[in-house]
């Protein structure tokens, strides 16, 4: 009797396993696509399944013999333009070549793709997850690749859809958007880079902190916060100027583990004729997929204290911040693409004169 009650127990969560991999098709889909004329896209191109659409982009040289991470973006209200993003372009068509998902959610749809403040699916998203089943089918998909991001509506649509299925998903970022704070054990799981403007009115910037401050009270260590000072809603204008975002982004991978990368090397202090500090350092040249080693970014200390934190284009900073009569004494530590922080550099000390 043991027996019999341990395999339909084994059966009920091999099906459950399934319908999360493989979503059933939603009521509203009458008849489900033929999944050959999907495997035939390349480029971009829009995808219909009755009324609902969605973009595909496949990269013009798909080789079904290897395998493609996918990312999906999820747009903002009434804001579904997407035939021209980053992802179709040089350098990501040649140095790492995605298929990306872009799904469609009509104005009049009210529950948009969903939010985590709120249990149930929106109807959207579950159609968004359908597509997902369906690009799975037609292309070789790298499943330790799946990536996922949104901007204002898009962005709750991605903390619905990380909490909806928290392990299909190696990285996110999210736009101006918001989740609850009942999904942050959840996120510690995930990495997740955060973007909101101090002055978004559209989407109060409040819940993405207290979200951020959530994650990190549950001991999350997979997750940024980047706040634009005096910014509205449109953060997407500035996201696009971050420059190791989308390298960050792919660098992920569900099941690796890290190591702490190498201290910096090289570290100088000076004082300029200025009466201001300038510091150098030197950091590793880059390769692809990035290693452990690779510098995300660096941190800055000045008297115990993290005073700026550097992206990997920069290797000198001007601080201009100091007082005259005073000595500093300045650290430095590299972050590297996974959240891992090296042993901080030896101190060097500077004395500012009058």
């Amino acid at each position: 009797m043991r027996t019999g009650l341990l395999l339909i127990l084994l059966a009920g969560f091999i099906l459950q396993s399934c319908e999360e991999e493989f979503p059933a098709p939603p009521s509203t889909i009458v008849k489900p696509p033929d999944v050959s004329q999907l495997n035939k896209v390349r480029g971009y191109t829009n995808w219909y399944i009755n009324d609902f659409r969605c973009g595909v982009y496949v990269p013009a040289d798909y080789d079904s013999t290897r395998k493609y991470p996918l990312i999906i973006f999820l747009h903002g209200h009434s804001d579904t333009i997407t035939h021209s993003l980053p992802w179709y372009k040089e350098p990501f068509i040649s140095k790492d070549p995605c298929i990306v998902l872009t799904p469609k959610c009509p104005v009049e749809e009210t529950e948009g793709w969903g939010s985590t403040f709120y249990v149930a699916m929106s109807p959207m998203l579950d159609r968004a997850f359908y597509m997902v089943t369906l690009a799975e089918m037609a292309f070789n998909l790298d499943r330790s690749r799946y990536y996922i991001y949104g901007s204002s509506m898009g962005g709750y649509g991605t903390y619905a859809a990380l909490s909806a299925y928290p392990d299909r998903f190696a990285a996110a970022y999210v736009e101006c958007g918001s989740g609850s704070t009942d999904i942050a054990e959840l996120l510690t799981r995930i990495p997740l880079w955060i973007f909101h403007g101090s002055a978004d009115n559209t989407v109060p910037v409040q819940p993405a902190r207290d979200l951020y401050q959530a994650v990190l009270v549950n001991n999350g260590q997979l997750i940024r916060y980047t706040e634009y000072p005096g910014v509205g809603h449109d953060v997407w204008n500035y996201t696009r100027n971050e420059t190791t975002l989308k390298w960050w982004f792919l660098a992920q991978r569900k099941g690796k583990t890290h190591d702490r990368p190498e201290a910096v090397e090289a570290f100088t202090v000076e004082l300029t004729e200025e009466n201001q500090v300038k510091l150098q350092w030197n950091i590793p040249a880059e390769d692809w997929p990035p290693s452990d080693d690779n510098i995300w970014y660096c941190r800055i200390y000045r008297d115990g204290m993290v005073v700026k934190e550097v992206y990997n284009n920069q290797c000198s900073i001007i601080d201009s911040s100091i007082t005259a009569g005073h000595a500093y004494e300045y650290r430095i530590s590299a972050v590297n693409y996974f959240f891992r922080e090296s042993e901080l550099s030896a101190p060097v000390g500077v004395c500012v004169v009058k």
